[in-house]
C-alpha cells in the first residue's frame, strides 16, 4: 500500500481555491465557486488515486477572512497561556472557546495541522497588503511546508515580482505559477515536482502520478482528435439520392441531410465537452448560439460561412466544372443528368471503376445532395477551435468555453486530400443507410487524427 498524502488548499478568500480542486481533480462540479467572499464554510475533501487506490487527499479550506485579527488574537493566546506556537494553534483549533469568532479559520487550521503539505493558492491579481503579511506570518508559526500557487496568471494586471519578494522574505522560494482557468499541462507537472520536493517520501508516487496524469492527457488529445476526424469523414461521405428533376424530391434530399449533418456535428460537441469533463452548459461559442442541446443558428447559412471566412460562391462556381463533376461532389452540391455534360473528356477506366455505378445512376435520370466544401471546411474549423479551447481549459474556468473560429486554412488544405478519398466512399459515413466501417475507413480517420493533433499540439 502506498501511504495517502494529505494536503491542504488554504488562503485568502476569494483567490480561488475551490477553482484549484476542480482543475487539480477534473471534476467541474466540485465545490461550489462565487464571486462572494466566504463561499466555501467547511472541510471539503477530495481524492486522487492510482490504480484503484487513493494516493492523494486534497482538502478545500474555508478562506482567510481577517488575518491580521487571527494573528493577533494568537498571538495573545500564546502569551497568556505561556505556551508555544503550534500548542497555542492546535489549542485555539479544537477548543470553541478559544476561538472568539474565527470558526472558520479555526477549522482551516485544523485542516493545515492534519496535512503534511499545504498549497498556499494566490490571486497574483492583488497586490500584497499586510492581511497577506500576517497571513504568510501564521502560516510560518504552523510548521508545515507550504508550497506558494500564483492563480489568474494569464491576464495582463498582475503582481507576480511583488508576491515573488513578498514570499522569498519570508523563506518561500519555491512557487508555482498555475492558473486555474486557463490550463496548462506543463505548470501541473510543475506543481507535482515542486510537492514532490517538499514531500520526500512521497516523491515516487508523485512521480506515478505525473506520468499517469501525462498518458492521460495524451489519450485525451488523441481521443479529441479522432473524434473530429470520424466527424469530418462521415460528413464528407455523407449522400442522399434523389429523383433528377423532381423538385419536390430534391428538396426533401436537401433537408434530410441538412438535419442528419446538424445532428452529427451536435453528437460530436457533445462528446467532445464529456470526454473533456465539460458539460453542454460550458459551451456558448460566440455568434452560433448554442443552448438547450442544439445549434441555434443554420449551419448552412452562407452568413455564418462569411463570418468564418469562407467563400460558397466561389467554390460553387467550381463545382460546375466538369472534373468536379466527375469527381462526385469534392466541391459540388448537386449533380444531376446535365452535370455530366463535358465529363466524358476526362472519363477512364479509374473514373469507371470508382463512380461508374453512380454515373449510370445519374444518367438514368438519378441524382445525389452532398454537403459542399465552404460548409464541411467550417465544421473543421469550429470543431477543431473547440478542441483546442477544451485543452486549454480548467475546470475552475465559471465562463462559457470560447471556441473563436481560428485561421484553419493550413489545416483544412492539408486534410483535403484526404477530405477527397472520403467523398469517394458514400458508404464510409455512419449517416448512410448501410454504412460499412472499412479497414480504409479506419486508416484514414487515423491519418486524419494524425494530422489534426499535429495542428492542434
Amino acid at each position: 500500500m502506498t501511504q495517502c498524502l494529505d494536503i491542504a488548499v488554504i488562503g485568502h478568500t476569494n483567490t480561488g481555491k475551490t477553482s484549484l480542486m476542480r482543475t487539480l481533480t477534473r471534476r467541474r462540479d466540485f465545490g461550489e465557486v462565487s464571486a462572494h467572499p466566504a463561499t466555501t464554510r467547511h472541510v471539503e475533501m477530495a481524492e486522487l488515486a492510482l490504480g484503484g487506490e487513493t494516493v492523494l487527499r486534497l482538502f478545500d479550506t474555508p478562506g482567510f477572512e481577517d488575518s491580521s485579527g487571527l494573528l493577533s488574537h494568537i498571538e495573545a493566546l500564546k502569551a497568556a497561556r505561556n505556551e508555544d506556537w503550534i500548542e497555542t494553534i492546535e489549542a485555539f483549533a479544537a477548543t470553541p472557546d478559544l476561538q472568539a469568532g474565527f470558526t472558520q479559520e479555526a477549522k482551516a487550521l485544523g485542516q493545515i495541522l492534519a496535512s503534511a503539505v499545504l498549497l498556499y493558492v494566490i490571486d497574483a491579481r492583488d497586490p500584497v497588503r499586510a492581511k497577506h503579511r500576517d497571513e504568510l506570518e501564521l502560516l510560518g508559526r504552523c510548521a508545515r511546508p507550504v508550497l506558494p500557487i500564483l492563480n489568474f496568471v494569464a491576464p495582463e494586471a498582475q503582481q507576480q515580482t511583488a508576491w515573488r519578494d513578498q514570499l522569498a522574505r519570508v523563506n518561500m522560494h519555491a512557487v508555482v505559477a498555475f492558473d486555474t482557468v486557463v490550463y496548462n499541462q506543463a505548470d501541473e507537472l510543475t506543481l507535482y515536482t515542486k510537492i514532490a520536493t517538499l514531500a520526500d517520501p512521497y516523491e515516487p508516487m508523485l512521480t506515478r502520478l505525473m506520468d499517469e496524469l501525462a498518458a492521460a492527457r495524451a489519450a485525451q488529445r488523441r481521443a479529441s482528435a479522432v473524434m473530429v476526424a470520424e466527424l469530418i469523414v462521415d460528413i464528407a461521405a455523407a449522400r442522399r439520392p434523389y429523383k433528377a428533376n423532381d423538385d419536390a424530391a430534391k428538396t426533401a434530399a436537401a433537408a434530410d441531410l441538412k438535419d442528419a449533418v446538424r445532428r452529427r456535428e451536435q453528437q460530436a460537441v457533445t462528446a467532445l465537452l464529456h470526454l473533456n469533463r465539460f458539460g453542454d452548459e460550458d459551451y456558448s461559442p460566440p455568434d452560433l448560439p448554442f443552448a438547450g442541446g442544439a445549434w441555434q443558428e443554420d449551419l448552412f447559412d452562407p452568413l455564418v460561412l462569411e463570418r468564418f471566412s469562407f467563400d460558397a460562391t466561389k467554390a460553387l462556381a467550381a463545382g460546375a466544372t466538369a472534373g468536379l463533376a466527375i469527381d462526385l461532389m469534392t466541391g459540388g452540391l448537386t449533380l444531376g443528368a446535365a452535370a455530366l455534360t463535358g465529363a466524358a473528356a476526362g472519363f477512364t477506366i479509374d473514373t469507371a471503376r470508382r463512380y461508374g455505378g453512380r454515373l449510370i445512376a445519374l444518367a438514368t435520370g438519378m441524382a445525389e445532395m452532398a454537403v459542399d466544401e465552404p460548409t464541411l471546411n467550417l465544421i473543421i474549423a469550429r470543431e477543431t477551435a473547440l478542441t483546442a479551447a477544451l485543452f486549454r481549459r480548467g475546470h475552475g474556468a465559471q465562463g462559457p468555453i470560447a471556441a473563436d473560429p481560428v485561421d484553419g486554412t493550413g489545416l483544412q488544405e492539408r486534410l483535403a486530400p484526404l477530405t477527397r478519398q472520403a467523398r469517394r466512399h458514400p458508404k464510409w459515413s455512419s449517416l448512410a443507410a448501410n454504412p460499412r466501417k472499412t479497414a480504409s475507413r479506419v486508416s484514414l480517420v487515423a491519418r486524419m487524427a494524425d494530422t489534426i493533433e499535429t495542428a492542434l499540439s
